[in-house]
């Protein structure tokens, strides 16, 4: 269940599971307070969309504490950017570009190309020019994740753009609205809309920033 949105069940079933057992594990889900039911239909909790920020979009377990890359990728000499539209959770329905974990002993570069590739089925060269670590707390100030956010920039690709997978929906935007999306999201502050901004403005110089702030829902 990726969505906060209501569902049907049929829009959950999952393939290759009877159907006795998929229905028994969400009723427990429901017993446990995971998943509410409305009539017909299913949607997470707010206790269930805290719980999913423990997984990853696969549903396997992630660490509060990451490295990860943020990816800037554009075309027309920086008048475009790729964006996003997560289809998962946590932060369900933002729109940013795209970002993904590094795997352990992968070069940075290395995973820019990578998550683009999953993400998005383009392929591209990219330079790795900074670092902005956000640090996000619920708010009773507990930290829920901790991540160092490699940015990597991108001005040419090749392939043709998936525009709708499991990650998300990924479209062309101006670069000039980047900001009016930025600031649509929970997930974004401050410091975010001022890498973002430095990077369209072609400024590649190295930089390392620090963001600290609470996060109301995800």
């Amino acid at each position: 269940m990726k969505s906060p949105a209501e569902q049907r069940y049929s829009e959950l079933m999952i393939l290759g599971i009877e159907n006795d057992l998929f229905n028994y594990h969400l009723q427990q889900l429901v017993k446990t307070g995971l998943v509410n039911k409305n009539e017909a239909r299913y949607s997470l909790t707010e206790i269930g969309q805290k719980s999913i920020t423990h997984l990853d979009a696969l549903g396997n377990p992630r660490d509060f504490f990451k490295v990860s890359v943020a990816l800037m990728v554009f075309r027309n000499d920086y008048s475009e950017l790729l964006i996003q539209k997560r289809l998962r959770n946590p932060f369900y329905g933002e729109v940013t570009t795209v970002a993904g974990k590094v795997l352990p002993g992968e070069k940075i570069v290395d995973a820019a190309r990578r998550k683009l590739l999953e993400e998005a089925n383009l392929a591209a060269t990219f330079v790795f020019v900074g670092v902005l670590r956000k640090i996000k707390r619920n708010p009773e100030l507990m930290i829920f994740e901790d991540v160092f956010y490699h940015y990597c920039v991108a001005t040419d690709h090749v392939g043709v753009l998936a525009e709708k997978n499991e990650f998300g929906e990924n479209f062309w935007i101006p670069s000039s609205k980047f900001i009016e999306y930025e600031a649509k999201n929970i997930d974004s502050g401050d410091v975010d809309k001022e890498v973002g901004q430095r990077i369209i403005n072609k400024n590649l110089e190295s930089f390392y920033f620090e963001q600290d702030r609470i996060v109301t829902r995800y």
